[in-house]
């Protein structure tokens, strides 16, 4: 801690917050709008695990119930519902950054009705409490599995939320309709489906945005895709099932329906399923046309991407766009990280000066040289900086997929590893050892990413000691992960 802070002072810094109980405050102009979160990564206190804890979700409620009374007319609470790849979600939170960066972030109710065509459920099916100004409580976050819950307490740092949000909604999206969600960042490239796949900070946008310098592209994704695993049936339609009634037995959903249809082929049953877009589907199993392979369809989650601002240092062509975004976390700089940065800075000055758009190049015309380096290294210098990045402004309309139902066929996932000291670049994986790189995931600050996802509902701790076995037993066989 003493090294970053170090780091911090002679690099990069913040402005004070005018009071110091603020969670939130205003940081030195840049972008839209620049807010400083006191809580700037994970809070050090977490718990996905209270539902195994007799009364503590009830407690919790109990905190965020008096909370919401005591705040009466004193502060404004914001109260909107979004859409995630059909599942309603209900966010409630006195902070006003995170209310402005949940909006942006998502489709709203509305906006998923005009893009899709379908209407979302009536009630919320996942719901989120992020308050300040909870007396006697830590900086702290709490999931309920059981209640489909997240509560935050004094923290408005809006990645964690984020992250947290798309766990919970993952998990109802598995239990209930098999749908996957991965960490990962995913570009169509001649109508087929490129997935990359990595732990923070390892790549995948940087991989994903320099893919889009090709022919053919569209851009789909840029940190957290859904998957949905199609079976094709006789007549040739494609059908995620979700609901399996086998006959005298019992109801079988979400993700348990493939292992039972691959494990009962010839048997009989009745299934639920959810066509490509999204259409309910109801048909016997013995329509379901098991010669043929399990495809993978990927679709989008976010309606306005939220990612880091260091995408500038190399994707420079970025910067307009992201200048015109509300920004998160983006500190000042010093003269030691301009001098530091000198020779990166000027090759992407040079980048912006030569490949300006129309729109992009009236905005840099009338900013100097170091006015350039100066917005760049500030929105570099802080690897958790962040943006709330519209897609639509760096790409044209048919470059990118704005219906969150639009599918693209999966033909290729690229599993990304950032280590300096290996001069590989491409290796093909088998399945198996794809499978114990994917459960190791180690991020380049040597932090581990259970299944490269960061983002899951699941309680953390059990899981790594599941990994610390695969671990052991790839080292003892001398394979390097």
């Amino acid at each position: 801690m003493i090294e970053a802070q170090e780091k911090t002072d002679q690099l990069y810094k913040y402005p004070a917050p005018k009071d110091p109980n603020s969670v939130e405050w205003p940081g030195t102009p840049i972008g839209k709008s620049n807010t400083i979160t006191k809580t700037k990564s994970r809070t050090a206190v977490y718990d996905k695990t209270i539902d195994q804890q007799p009364g503590r979700r009830e407690e919790l409620q109990d905190i965020v119930c008096r909370h919401l009374a005591t705040l009466g007319k004193k502060e404004e609470v914001h109260i909107h519902d979004v859409v995630i790849h059909g599942i309603r979600v209900r966010a409630t939170t006195n902070s006003r950054h995170l209310a402005e960066f949940w909006k942006e972030n998502w489709y709203s109710i509305t906006e998923w009705k005009q893009l899709t065509g379908q209407e979302s459920p009536v009630k919320p099916q996942v719901w989120v409490y992020a308050l300040g100004g909870v007396e006697g409580e830590a900086e702290a976050a709490y999931y309920s599995r059981a209640g489909n819950m997240v509560i935050f307490f004094n923290t408005s740092y809006y990645g964690q939320l984020k992250s947290w949000v798309l766990g919970a909604v993952g998990r109802v999206l598995a239990d209930e309709f098999g749908i996957h969600s991965i960490h990962g960042a995913c570009v169509e490239k001649a109508k087929k489906g490129v997935l990359y796949i990595a732990p923070t900070g390892t790549g995948k946008s940087t991989s994903s945005y320099g893919l889009m310098s090709f022919p053919e592209t569209r851009f789909h994704s840029d940190d957290w895709v859904y998957i949905r695993y199609a079976h094709t049936t006789k007549d040739g339609k494609k059908i995620s099932p979700y609901r399996v009634i086998p006959k005298g037995g019992e109801e079988i959903k979400g993700y348990r329906c493939f292992k039972w249809l691959s494990e009962h082929q010839n048997g009989e049953a009745q299934v639920k399923a959810l066509n490509l877009n999204n259409q309910p589907i109801e048909m016997a199993s013995n329509q379901i046309d098991f010669t043929k392979p399990l495809e993978a369809y990927a679709y989008v989650s976010e309606k306005v991407f939220y990612l880091r601002c260091n995408l500038v240092e190399s994707f420079p062509q970025s910067a307009y766009s992201i200048l015109q975004a509300d920004l998160e976390n983006v500190p000042d700089v010093t003269p030691a990280f301009m001098k530091q940065n000198e020779q990166i800075l000027e090759i992407n000055l040079k980048s912006i000066r030569e490949n300006k758009a129309e729109v992009a190049g009236a905005y840099f015309d009338k900013v100097s040289d170091d006015e350039v380096k100066d917005k760049l290294a500030r929105l570099f210098a802080f690897d958790n900086a962040r943006a709330m990045l519209n897609i639509s402004k760096v790409f044209k309309p048919n470059q990118i997929f704005t219906n969150p139902l639009d599918p693209v066929k999966l033909e290729a996932i690229m599993l990304l590893k950032r280590n300096f000291k290996e001069d590989l670049v491409l290796e093909t994986l088998t399945q198996d050892k794809f499978m114990e790189r994917l459960l190791i995931g180690e991020t380049p600050q040597g932090k581990r990413e259970v299944a490269y996802n960061g983002y899951r509902a699941v309680d953390e701790a059990t899981e790594f000691k599941f990994i610390g076995v695969i671990e052991k037993e790839s080292q003892s066989t001398k394979q390097p992960l």
